[in-house]
């Protein structure tokens, strides 16, 4: 359905201070489009001022009760009604003060510079505070974008000569009107497609957003297409695909839950919002697909598939063809990729052929996933010649950017609660001065209180336990086991854990004996981490991961652990911490320690095997 296009009259924007007025917008036309065609009317567009983009608010007249930075966040805007800040109703938008000048206004710096094909402007939640009316302009900064970087991860603009660098230098810039002003309503998307303009082919890099008289909006969308900018050198590797270099998507069999023109952009993302995601597919043999428009035809030499956020719902493989200028019916497909499997969560890298990138250009790729699923991006790297420079130092392309939950995203992960004696007990005793003793007793004439007993110090290889207390004799109960004495040590900690989770790559136990720490000096300040899993049943096997806990115990505190009872090795938080330490020990390893390394149960999870958070 197209849109609608009203019988419009414009009228041209008043003249106010504090910024210069743009000139005429009487010559501008422009279609009103409802919500359900929203997404049909700009989905082949992108959006120039998300900040996820690299778009940004650069001044703004005032923001008294919510920043104008909203504007441009990615996700739809939410409510929290009855929560208040001490300037009033908290608000996801741009809000202004009451009885201001004609209009407020902020600027904001596109993530890409591009030609302006219209615009949504959203006052979800704004019921009684809204701005009635709005209007856009544009600026075209001097050698506006710089796509040249178009293997990295960010918009492609930045700050430069002839850009105003404060807000008096923008009451100097001279305004293009690209949507004259229109009309809100209160809690409603608003969708504008431009019709015709003198600026429908300008390439902006700035707009600035106007509300009359003030009040509030929710978010700006900025759909246009993206300026080309590509690398000089005809040998450089760059992503032919991507958004910044003028790739675009030309068809598509499924976009339920995301759009495939996401593919195109920079970054990682956020979430599934912003990935290419179709519904779930019930006939056998069905596979979905999208047709990519390269910016330059190219050869291709690596291809990257990222399916992060996707990990219940990436697709089992992927295939990819490639298409020459020539073949604009796409009927003799270069196989790219042929249903190579990928993985959820994760960067994937293909390499091509030498036999294929030398050969003829393709200037357009088939993506087929199969069955179904999401992905969140493709990149297709390559040179407009042949052969491609190598890549200089320091380059990004082909190298995996790891998101923070990339490698523990599908482990066991458990919270650290604080440690209590009943809590703790399966695993030990806590030693701490109890609140409540009656077995306490005074001592040193009164100037001291004894509690006792307060952990039970465990040697199951004591020579008591032997008829013949000397080791070296042959009548001792178990010949194969040496006797053990208690040792009084020290553990200095001096690394405390970064952050507020960590991955457990290995457990160790003292089958013989109990092993105590209690921390010297300890003021209740910092502390550390307990980390415990109970045996399994079977001798030689792992620990049992199911019965992993995890405990915050302050630097006031001390445990003694029971023998054979897996535990981390020690974890500090805060500070370093100094332990007095007591383990019984016969001087052979592994009969006073066995550690066990989560290899096997790992996999590829860079060896950990589960994480605990505090």
């Amino acid at each position: 359905m197209s849109p609608t296009l009203d019988t419009i009259t414009i009228d041209a924007v008043p003249s106010t201070t504090p910024l210069k007025v743009a000139s005429d917008s009487s010559d501008i036309t422009y279609a009103t489009v409802t919500v359900s065609e929203l997404a049909s009317t700009f989905g082949d567009y992108t959006d120039l001022a998300v900040r996820t983009r690299g778009g940004k608010v650069l001044t703004v007249s005032e923001e008294w009760f919510a920043e104008a930075d909203n504007l441009i966040t990615a996700a739809a805007p939410i409510s929290r009604k009855g929560h208040f800040t001490a300037k009033g109703a908290w608000f996801d938008g741009w809000e202004t003060r009451r009885h201001g000048p004609l209009f407020d206004w902020c600027v904001i710096q596109l993530g890409f510079a591009g030609s302006i094909a219209g615009f949504e402007v959203d006052t979800a939640f704004f019921t009684g505070n809204h701005s009635p009316f709005v209007s856009v302009e544009g600026f075209a900064a001097p050698g506006h974008a710089s796509a040249s970087d178009v293997d990295g991860a960010q918009g492609s603009q930045s700050t430069g000569a002839g850009v105003p660098d404060s807000a008096e230098g923008w009451e100097k810039v001279d305004w293009v009107p690209v949507l004259p002003k229109v009309t809100l309503n209160p809690d409603s998307r608003h969708g504008f497609k431009l019709l015709s303009s003198p600026v429908m082919d300008t390439v902006f890099t700035h707009v600035r957003f106007r509300m009359y008289p003030d009040g509030g909006v929710s978010r700006l969308r900025v759909y246009g297409k993206v300026h080309q900018d590509l690398p000089q050198d005809k040998h450089q590797v760059f992503d032919l695909a991507a958004v910044a270099a003028g790739g675009q998507v030309e068809g598509y069999s499924d976009a339920h839950f995301g759009h495939p023109s996401n593919l195109l952009l920079p970054g990682r993302g956020h979430d599934m919002s912003d990935g290419w995601e179709t519904k779930r597919s019930r006939a056998p043999g069905h596979v979905d697909w999208c047709n990519i428009k390269l910016g330059a035809a190219g050869h291709p030499t690596l291809i990257e598939v990222d399916t992060a956020h996707y990990m219940g719902n990436p697709p089992k493989a992927l295939t990819l063809h490639g298409f020459r200028p020539e073949d604009v019916d796409r009927q003799h497909p270069i196989v790219l990729l042929d249903e190579a499997p990928v993985k959820p969560h994760r960067q994937h890298f293909f390499e091509i052929p030498s036999e294929i990138s030398s050969g003829p250009a393709i200037s357009s790729v088939k993506v087929i996933m199969i069955p179904d699923g999401g992905i969140k991006r493709v990149r297709v790297f390559g040179s407009q010649q042949w052969p491609a420079a190598p890549l200089p130092q320091g380059s990004t392309i082909g190298q995996a950017q790891p998101l923070p939950d990339e490698h523990t995203w599908n482990l066991l992960t458990i919270q650290a609660e604080p440690i209590t004696k009943e809590a703790f007990a399966p695993w030990g005793q806590l030693v701490e001065v109890p609140v409540y003793d009656p077995n306490a007793i005074s001592v040193n004439q009164g100037t001291a209180k004894k509690f006792s007993h307060l952990g039970q110090f465990v040697n199951l290889r004591s020579y008591a336990l032997t008829p013949n207390s000397n080791p070296t004799s042959p009548d001792r109960a178990n010949p194969d086991i040496d006797p053990a004495q208690a040792n009084l040590a020290i553990f200095q900690c001096f690394k405390p854990v970064e952050g507020h989770e960590v991955g457990v790559k290995l457990l160790e136990r003292h089958q013989y004996s109990s092993q105590m720490f209690v921390p010297m000096g300890g003021d209740g300040n910092g502390g550390y981490i307990v980390v415990v899993a109970k045996d399994r049943p079977v001798e030689g096997t792992p620990p049992d991961l199911s019965t992993l806990k995890a405990f915050t115990v302050k630097s006031s505190q001390g445990i003694n652990y029971k023998p054979n009872v897996w535990h981390h090795p020690m974890l500090i938080t805060g500070k370093p911490v100094t332990f007095l330490t007591i383990t019984h020990e016969s001087g052979v390893g592994k009969e006073d320690c066995n550690e066990y390394w989560f290899t096997k149960e790992a996999g590829v999870q860079g060896g950990v095997a589960a994480v605990v958070r505090f």
